[in-house]
């Protein structure tokens, strides 16, 4: 038997060498397999039928008769007659969007018979069998086997997931367990692979923007985004979404993450999804996944790399008056007087603009002094800014990783490394990461999984670009003749350029040089391991093991050389002149202020989880315990006098009163870091999670957690927080009255329960802060009140959902509305005041809150052209329901943008945006007008006396957007694709800058460029709604119209926040991502970009987002 199998072998490949030369220049190409040969067309890639019409090509007219012959051969060969031939045909699309893949190998698993998809992702062939197993794969994408028989329903539709992506249609992940999503009754978002990877960027959180509902990116303040779900469900508290990696809370910082390991994201949105995980989950939760191996899959080498340009900054985009009209204001304030005051000042020498010291220089001819400011009249100091203080960002990205593994042991391991040149001129980072994720096969029912993870990174933040803001307009760099030159800075120019002569340090502060005479450095190092252990009891029950430690140590270094401003101006300041004599109380040299901050959490959970299926149902449960403790311990040092050559420095006197020059009494001691920080978390918790699926339609669930904690309670019972929830999911599609045949997909949910939070910066104990007084002895500071009675926040919430689909997935839609009701809210209230305190936080306030989220994606057009489309629109509401107004306060701050000098009102929204009401100009005089008793008025004093609660000012609506969303399309087309995304935020509001005399007049703060276009005469009003021009300054009514309703304006845009156009050929893949394109349309005419704040007055001010350009490279082998 043996030896005629061998023969038929070769008389297999005797045939196919013949018949490669009887087809030799045709159009035909031939496959071997165990079943015999096939003919394939090089044009379609589909088989060729034998007859008189596939030979009349007249290449192969001549071997007509030989081909004839090879084919009574291979009919007469082993087992070919015993099947009959089977044609099989579908589609092989991606899981995530839907898209065709065109090149995708489709064979028998039991031979060599197969071929590549079109460029509609199809196939069609001819089998020599009737049933068996398919192979599909494609690179970048799982390998998929697929059963056909007879009697399979054709097309075949494949889909193929991604690597290192879960199945988004079979689970989620809550962090404790994998959740088929059939029995998923709570609302999640799933972001697969390959969303995730559409952007470019070599952080976690930036990849989520603009591609999952729910979740609100604020950027206004600058640094990294603050993020929300759902909206705000705490007024003082803990504001931040729980983020979970690899199963366990996540500690440290989130930019020591690689990007590249990331398998998929899970959003919990509901009780349901997210009360497993307690007390912390009141914000929602995220949960990251990394990529793992799998059970028999080849090794394969991943490699991606890619580079990132950026624009500079708009540097005009925050405005500022330019320099005639503020030479025009300080020619007036000189001519009035205003200065004489500072110029009499010889104890502070207080800065005085450039262009005053030209006017008041007697050595200076009067057409000498003409041709100077003259001059000025044409800078722009943002100029020399953008030449000096900035450059084009650029960031480099390189990942490996190989993966592989068999039936006892998977293996994920990756390397990446990152350089970043941010806009600022010397500021960089740079970041190492390792993974190595395994999976071991012990024993048949004992399996152990690992995780390793280590990451270092460094930066250098030596910008000066946030030191110059309070330079006049005209300034500059370099002289006429290139060379470096000083700006005002600190002291009086002539003041500080004498400094020298009297043998004092150089006082001038040059800018183009001080980068160079500081270095600030951050190192961090976070370090992870992780490891699971599964034991199988019995069918359907395990214990799962889970341990966590997680350490990650920053250093803070920050030296400033011998040149630097910084030191010369503090030797300066603490040298004295004894009779003639200088004496420095500070050494020269270096000075080095150093913070290092120590982080460790120890997590630990013991679980069971039991599966059991039944006739008509299956039951799924888990249960378990958790312990976490989270340690952080923090000091600062400073070193004066510092030699960075030998590291050795000078023993100065920090407790001693020192005189300064010019003025004024410290201690060294206030310079000096000698900062010591503890904190320490402590938790235990018991949780349940169960659900039941009946007759695979019906699925009910419910959840249970206990936390125990160190920061609620003296009393033990008053340290537990218990926390539930409950779900339903009725999958109607699979009811026996359903006949929507266009409808396939139906299903409803119901979900109920509470999630908890907590604060903090609240404790059930006296709080106290300890420091050395002026006198040198220890004393402690009150810094919180005691209160027995504290405990944890919670918020119930319901979640009324539908998710539905057309035939095809061709229309799927999913849609939830929630309601959330807040209570034991920590705020503040008053308190008897022989306390030593005038208010205390507790669990004061309640709000509620309620919106809904849609979702809608679509496959349009399904061909070799295919285009698909993902919509979603977020609502969000918050309301006040109960707390005590504290209007010293004041209502005009933005708090949405730092979160601090909140001011909650019962029944608007927590972060409410108010004005005084707007009356106009006064068309004589160009004043401001509000109202006062409902009468057009202008005693700014009284107005604002009269404001005695929220409800005698104007509300305009939140200053977060209510509804908020993305629109996505998707094109591909012969290994081409191309999408772009476009993001909206609509009905919120916020304040605009705009000139405030008092601090033109007195140079606190930026010019506002509005001066120019103030009322200057009767009839301006019908064109302008600046104010007059008033001397000397009017306080009050400078506040009074930065805070009326003028000056709120809608924050409504609309942007196109990216594009991607990639190309596929083989196993290489290219990409383009162009981030940041710009607004399409705003609400507002003042060309305000309302996701960046510009205005001084309201917090921070931030610039833009540069429009980045990537290029990258990707392959997997």
């Amino acid at each position: 038997m043996k030896e005629r199998l061998l023969k038929g072998h070769l008389l297999s490949k005797f045939i196919k060498k013949i018949f490669q030369n009887a087809i030799k220049n045709c159009p035909f190409f031939i496959g071997l397999a165990e079943y015999g040969i096939m003919v394939f067309s090089y044009a379609t890639r589909k088989p060729v039928s034998m007859t008189k019409k596939a030979f009349s090509n007249p290449c192969s007219i001549k071997n007509t008769l030989l081909v004839a012959c090879i084919f009574i051969l291979i009919g007469s060969g082993r087992g070919y007659g015993q099947s009959q031939p089977y044609q099989i045909n579908g589609n092989v699309i991606s899981a995530s969007d839907g898209k065709p893949l065109e090149g995708a190998t489709v064979k028998l698993k039991s031979g060599r018979v197969g071929m590549l998809t079109g460029n509609d992702g199809s196939f069609n062939f001819t089998t020599p069998i009737n049933k068996g197993t398919l192979v599909v794969t494609f690179v970048g994408y799982q390998t998929q086997e697929v059963d056909f028989s007879s009697v399979s329903k054709l097309p075949i539709i494949i889909k193929l997931v991604g690597e290192g992506n879960e199945l988004e249609e079979v689970e989620v992940s809550t962090g404790y367990q994998q959740i088929p999503k059939e029995r998923a009754t709570g609302s999640f978002v799933h972001i697969d692979s390959a969303l995730f990877n559409r952007a470019v960027s070599t952080d976690v959180i930036s990849r989520l923007k603009g591609i999952a509902p729910s979740l609100l990116f604020d950027e206004r303040a600058g640094g990294t985004p603050k993020l929300s779900i759902r909206g705000r469900s705490t007024i003082f508290a803990n504001a931040d979404p729980l983020i979970v990696v690899d199963n366990f809370p996540y500690e440290g910082d989130l930019s020591n993450l690689n990007p590249n390991d990331v398998a998929d994201v899970s959003i919990l949105r509901d009780a349901a999804a997210a009360s497993i995980w307690g007390v912390r989950a009141g914000n929602g939760v995220i949960v990251i996944t990394t990529k793992k191996g799998r059970k028999n899959q080849p090794m394969r080498v991943s490699f991606n790399s890619n580079i990132t340009l950026g624009t500079k900054p708009d540097l005009y985009y925050i405005p500022r008056l330019a320099a005639p009209g503020q030479l025009e204001v300080e020619q007036f304030l000189y001519d009035n007087k205003y200065y004489d005051a500072s110029f009499a000042d010889n104890v502070n020498f207080p800065v005085l603009p450039p262009s005053v010291e030209v006017m008041a220089n007697p050595l200076l001819a009067d057409a000498e002094k003409k041709t100077l400011l003259q001059a000025m009249e044409g800078r722009d100091i943002r100029r020399d800014m953008e030449k000096y203080l900035y450059q084009p960002q650029l960031n480099q990205q390189n990942a490996l990783n190989i993966r592989g593994g068999g039936e006892k042991n998977q293996f994920y391991l990756s390397a990446g490394y990152d350089q970043n040149r941010e806009p600022e001129v010397g500021n960089h980072s740079k970041r190492i990461s390792l993974l190595a994720n395994n999976t071991y096969l012990i024993l048949p029912a004992l399996e152990l999984n690992t995780a390793v993870s280590l990451s270092q990174s460094s930066s250098q933040n030596n910008s000066i670009a946030g030191s110059l803001g309070s330079t006049s307009i005209y300034e500059r760099f370099t002289d006429d003749n290139g060379n470096s030159q000083a700006v005002s800075y600190g002291l009086r120019m002539p003041f500080a350029a004498a400094a020298e002569a009297s043998g004092r340090q150089n006082w001038l502060y040059i800018p183009s040089q001080e980068m160079q005479r500081q270095d600030h450095q951050n190192r961090a190092t976070s370090n992870r391991v992780n490891s699971q252990l599964t034991y199988t009891i019995i069918k359907g029950l395990k214990t799962e093991f889970y341990y966590q430690y997680e350490q990650q140590h920053t250093d803070v270094h920050n030296l400033y050389n011998p040149d630097s401003y910084y030191v010369r101006d503090l030797v300066n300041r603490y040298t004295v002149d004894k009779n003639g004599q200088l004496y420095r109380n500070l050494p020269l040299g270096s000075i080095l202020h150093r913070n290092e901050k120590l982080l460790e959490a120890h997590n630990g959970r013991l679980q069971a989880a039991y599966n059991k299926r039944q006739k008509h149902g299956e039951f799924n449960l888990l249960a378990g315990i958790e312990i976490r403790e989270a340690k952080t311990n923090g000091f600062g040092s400073s070193l004066f006098g510092y030699d960075p050559e030998n590291g050795t420095a000078i023993s100065v006197n920090l407790d001693s009163m020192y005189t300064l020059y010019p003025s004024g009494l410290q201690k060294l001691s206030s310079l000096a870091n000698q900062d010591v920080t503890g904190y320490l978390e402590r938790f235990r918790s018991f949780y349940f999670n169960g659900s039941y699926e009946l007759m695979e339609r019906y699925c009910f669930s419910a959840s249970g957690r206990m936390d125990q904690t160190n920061l609620f309670g003296v009393k033990a019972n008053q340290r537990t927080v218990p926390l539930w929830s409950a779900g339903f999911k009725w999958e109607v599609e699979k009811e026996n009255f359903y006949m929507l045949d266009w409808l396939p997909k139906l299903a409803l949910r119901l979900t109920y329960g509470y999630n908890g939070n907590f604060g903090q910066n609240t404790s059930a104990y006296v709080t106290a802060t300890y420091s050395i007084n002026q006198y040198g002895q220890r004393e402690a500071r009150l810094g919180g009140l005691p209160n027995p009675e504290l405990e944890a926040e919670r918020s119930a919430v319901l979640n009324i959902g539908a998710d539905l689909s057309i035939k095809n997935d061709r229309l799927s839609f999913r849609l939830d509305h929630y309601r959330r009701r807040g209570s034991n809210l920590i705020s503040t209230g008053p308190i008897e005041p022989t306390t030593g305190r005038t208010a205390f936080s507790g669990n004061l306030a309640h709000m509620i809150g309620r919106g809904w989220d849609v979702e809608l994606s679509s496959r349009n057009v399904v061909s070799a052209f295919s285009w698909s489309s993902s919509f979603f629109l977020s609502f969000s509401r918050d309301e006040v329901t109960e707390v005590f107004e504290n209007t010293t306060r004041g209502y005009f701050f933005d708090a949405s943008l730092l979160g601090f000098n909140l001011t909650p009102v019962i029944g608007k929204p927590l972060f409410g945006v108010y004005s005084y009401g707007w009356s106009g100009l006064d068309p004589q005089t160009g004043d401001p007008m509000g109202y006062l008793n409902g009468q057009s008025s202008k005693d700014y004093a009284s107005i604002q006396n009269n404001v005695k609660s929220a409800k005698d000012l104007v509300y305009h609506g939140t200053a977060m957007p209510r509804f908020f969303g993305a629109i996505r399309n998707d094109f591909y087309f012969k290994g081409v694709s191309v999408s772009f995304n476009i993001g909206y935020k609509l009905d919120y509001y916020f304040r605009s800058a705009s000139v405030n005399y008092t601090g033109l007049i007195n140079g606190n703060g930026l010019k506002h460029p509005d001066y120019d276009l103030r009322w200057k005469k009767p009839g301006d009003e019908e064109f302008t709604q600046v104010p007059s021009f008033v001397y000397p300054a009017n306080t009050a009514r400078s506040n009074f119209y930065q805070n009326a309703a003028v000056l709120i304006e809608k924050g409504d845009h609309i942007r196109l926040q990216d594009i991607r156009l990639s190309y596929q050929w083989r196993k290489w893949r290219s990409y383009l991502y162009v981030n940041n394109l710009g607004i399409l349309w705003r609400a507002n005419k003042k060309g305000i970009d309302p996701d960046y704040n510009n205005n001084v007055v309201s917090g921070t001010t931030t610039f833009p987002a540069p429009r980045t350009f990537a290029l990258g490279l990707q392959t997997t082998l």
